[in-house]
């Protein structure tokens, strides 16, 4: 089959490689669709920890072609979408229901095959069905499980105001994903307008354009309640505790790179009784994330950019990741 190989850091190639076989309690899937993820490129850049060489994909879904022993609650045709974590189950965090946090965690297109191919094996517990949500609906499924998971861990109460670093696809899912969880104002700030302008057509109430008088127009404005990164770019993290009120929330959404350093005041964040999340990956999050989709609450389809065939994962790179 072919599949795109990261081979080391820098290095991407559309190859073939064998098909993969199917075992007990797995069950193979004919990949429809698969996002490209910030993660895919922090990979691919050598800034993310993951098993090399590696098919890289963690966003996917598709249709079941093939079934293993012991496999019950999935049937060959079924159209389905894939929770790429894959968890040991043993550890004290799994035991504890912090499965993201498992000390064994690998995930599917991270340590494990991913679905940058034609063909990608899976665990049977891994799966979910999308009924009839279209393939590109069912592969962001994952990054809305993920922005669901950063939501409840950071809390959104009704009323608040939200400020969001960064309207790409994650910063326009969670633009959505606050607005469903009460905040009466939701706005975003990006270097390009016509991304802001593309984020307020879809419900952003207010934009602001990233530039050296970004914070006085937050502090003339009054500044926000919870103010969230979704660019993964450490100069502008380290600028967010300008942005929230006294006693506000901030969320590290966006990945920045391995072994990044910013600076921080801990006499302001105590004084001002600062709270700073992070937010790694999902938990519980898929059923979720696919009834808000069925539903209409959330509109995936509205982020995504490009649709490009496997083999043009050339121009890919130029569309904006790896």
């Amino acid at each position: 089959m072919e599949a795109v190989v990261i081979k080391s850091p820098g290095r991407v190639v559309l190859t073939q490689v064998e098909d993969p076989s199917v075992g007990p309690g797995e069950v193979a899937i004919a990949v429809k669709a698969a996002g490209l993820c910030g993660t895919d490129l922090h990979i691919y850049q050598g800034e993310f920890p993951a098993s090399l060489p590696l098919i890289p994909g963690h966003e996917f879904a598709g249709e079941v072609i093939e079934i293993g022993q012991e496999v019950s609650t999935i049937s060959v045709g079924d159209r389905v979408t894939v929770d790429p974590n894959v968890p040991c189950r043993r550890c004290s965090f799994c035991k504890s229901h912090k499965e993201h946090l498992c000390r064994q965690f690998k995930a599917y297109g991270v340590n494990l095959p991913g679905g940058f191919a034609q063909r990608v094996v899976v665990r049977e517990e891994n799966i979910y069905s999308i009924g009839e949500l279209s393939y590109e609906q069912g592969a962001l499924i994952e990054p809305l499980a993920c922005v669901l998971h950063g939501v409840e861990l950071v809390g959104v109460n009704p009323g608040e105001e939200v400020l969001i670093f960064g309207v790409g696809p994650i910063g326009l899912l969670l633009a959505q994903v606050c607005k469903i969880k009460g905040a009466s104002t939701v706005a975003a700030v990006d270097l390009f307008q016509e991304k802001l302008d593309f984020a307020k057509a879809l419900g952003v109430d207010e934009t602001f354009r990233n530039s050296p008088v970004l914070p006085r127009q937050i502090a003339e404005r009054g500044r926000f309640d919870l103010v969230i990164d979704a660019t993964g770019v450490p100069k502008v993290v380290e600028a967010l505790p300008k942005y929230v009120q006294d006693g506000g929330r901030i969320l590290y959404f966006g990945v920045c790179p391995q072994g990044t350093q910013i600076k921080l005041d801990p006499f302001d964040v105590y004084r001002r009784e600062l709270k700073i999340f992070g937010t790694f990956s999902l938990l519980a999050n898929f059923l979720p994330a696919i009834n808000l989709v069925k539903s209409g609450r959330v509109n995936v389809e509205a982020v995504i950019s490009h649709k490009l065939a496997l083999r043009e994962i050339r121009q890919a790179s130029k569309a904006c990741l790896i």
